[in-house]
């Protein structure tokens, strides 16, 4: 007999209830656990979950909303989800739920702005829906970031072309008006004065070109270690004295009292300084105030992906104005070549350009920030190297070399006038000079064996092969004769596989020739 047999019906009912009680007591107590599980998970999931009924009204949000979007994530329970999304994406969203697919819609944050995200949805079996929304914010702007990088790299190659032919042009009209000029009658005054316009306009026309390598990262730099703090103390007088006037205030700050060891062209990085340093007078429209700051920074990851560069050290030069301040629309387009925003007759679009070519090519990047009616901040940063350098100055190393006469030079170049003008003026300083238009012509001298050659002067780029297949050929056969490389491109863009002697960057003139040739044949 059990101790249930002496029960009544009551009681054993109530044994039963009380039991049923605490089982129940037992699933709910599971239940808020799972809740809390289930709960915990969404919140830390890096992207907001959303539940809202057949009417569309929001029942749950993830706490992921306040984290992406701003404000308590709980203000929007009640609310319509259509009304959270911009106007023109209420269609978009509605047939992504219908149809249970994916699609990108603009979310209003916290601050009233729209914020692109990626929405996808799904029925639950208790009715209502659930969706997902991922941020496209941080994608987008990498994709912006990449489009521009590219798009960038893409105008830099096009100018480096252009500037590479229209060197071989300005080489032609250099050299022809320079030996036009060494046969005018003396009594030619007006002759001569043509011919000195010529040479001028040339010359600035090799400007331009320079400055489209200097975008496009194909100019010859002569960089040295060098402290950019001196540096930049070293520019500061010229700067004050171009920008500062009464009501135009200009100083310098060194946050930093430690040395910023960087390696630079000293020329190039002062031009660059000038160049933003009236880009912000100008911005100031009379009055106002520029400031010159270096210092150390660090570029973390974030950073170092958007600028391109690596993450560590670096040294930070700022040009700061309050003036006008760029439209953000223009903001992204500034460091193109012949893009401007002044005048006509005011700027050709080249000084920022040249900046940005001369930086990046120097291994650091330059970034700004501006706002309209509250200035812009143009910063420079540049890796920090391991010390400083003594430079040593080119004009010392100099030392008189005697003349030499009657060496044997084979010329290559495929532009005919180029090579006849470079041959006459060589063979006018008394050297045997043969002139090849093709590299298979060049080899076709060298085979024949009637001349062993003491000086090769090829141009790298040719149609069919240039002077690396000539080079290449000379390692084949053992020869090895110096060698004067020449292209309108320089070094760093031509590669480090270049065995020559010496680099002549186009566009030259005929005493840089023959001032080269002599140095080279002197040299032992």
């Amino acid at each position: 007999m059990t101790s249930n047999d002496h029960k009544n019906p009551e009681e054993l009912q109530i044994e039963s209830n009380y039991r049923f009680i605490e089982e129940l007591a037992q699933k709910k107590k599971k239940l808020e656990v799972s809740r809390e599980r289930y709960r915990s998970l969404i919140n830390n999931l890096p992207c907001i979950v959303i539940r809202f009924d057949d009417s569309r009204l929001v029942e749950f949000v993830s706490s992921a909303w306040s984290d992406i979007l701003g404000g308590e994530y709980d203000s929007i329970l009640g609310l319509s989800l259509p009304a959270l999304v911009h106007p023109d994406d209420k269609g978009v969203l509605e047939k992504a739920i219908v149809g249970s697919r994916t699609a990108e819609v603009r979310v209003k944050n916290s601050a009233g702005q729209f914020h692109w995200m990626r929405w996808s949805s799904s029925r639950v079996s208790e009715g209502g829906y659930q969706g997902l929304l991922v941020d496209l914010m941080e994608t987008r702007e990498l994709e912006e970031l990449l489009r521009q990088s590219q798009k960038m790299e893409a105008i830099g190659r096009l100018s480096g072309g252009v500037a590479h032919n229209f060197n071989n042009l300005l080489t032609v009209i250099l050299t022809s008006v320079e030996r036009l000029q060494r046969f005018l009658p003396e009594d030619s005054q007006s002759s001569a004065n043509e011919a000195e316009r010529i040479k001028v306009a040339a010359n600035e026309a090799a400007s331009v070109t320079r400055q489209l390598l200097a975008f496009s990262r194909q100019q010859a730099l002569r960089s040295v270690n060098c402290d950019l703090v001196d540096l930049v103390e070293e520019g500061v007088w010229l700067l004050g004295a171009v920008v500062a006037t009464p009501e135009v205030s200009f100083e310098y700050i060194q946050d930093s009292k430690e040395e910023l060891p960087v390696v630079l062209d000293k020329a190039q990085f002062h031009q660059v300084l000038l160049n933003l340093a009236i880009n912000a007078k100008d911005s100031l429209e009379g009055h106002g105030e520029i400031v010159i700051k270096t210092k150390k920074v660090e570029v973390g990851i974030s950073e170092a992906a958007d600028l391109g560069l690596d993450i560590g050290d670096y040294a930070s030069v700022s040009v700061v104005d309050n003036g006008t301040g760029i439209d953000s629309l223009n903001l992204e387009k500034i460091f193109e070549p012949f893009f401007t925003t002044k005048d006509v007759d005011e700027g050709n679009g080249f000084g920022l350009a040249t900046c940005y070519g001369i930086i990046k090519q120097s291994g650091g990047s330059i970034r700004v920030e501006s706002e309209l009616g509250k200035g812009s901040d143009f910063e420079i940063l540049l890796p920090l190297v391991s010390g400083v350098e003594k430079a040593i100055d080119p004009e010392e190393e100099q030392t008189e070399k005697p003349k030499i006469e009657g060496a044997k030079i084979l010329i290559v170049e495929d532009e005919p006038a180029i090579l006849e003008i470079s041959c006459e003026a060589l063979r006018e300083e008394n050297h045997h000079v043969d002139g090849a238009l093709t590299i298979n012509e060049a080899i076709g001298f060298i085979d024949s064996g009637e001349v062993e050659y003491d000086l090769l002067v090829p141009d790298v780029v040719m149609p069919d092969g240039g002077g690396r297949k000539l080079l290449n050929y000379l390692d084949s056969k053992r020869i090895a004769p110096k060698v004067i490389v020449v292209s309108g491109y320089d070094t760093d863009f031509l590669g480090d596989d270049l065995s020559c002697t010496s680099f002549i960057q186009k566009p030259f003139s005929i005493v840089e020739l023959i001032e080269e040739v002599s140095s080279v044949l002197a040299s032992d």
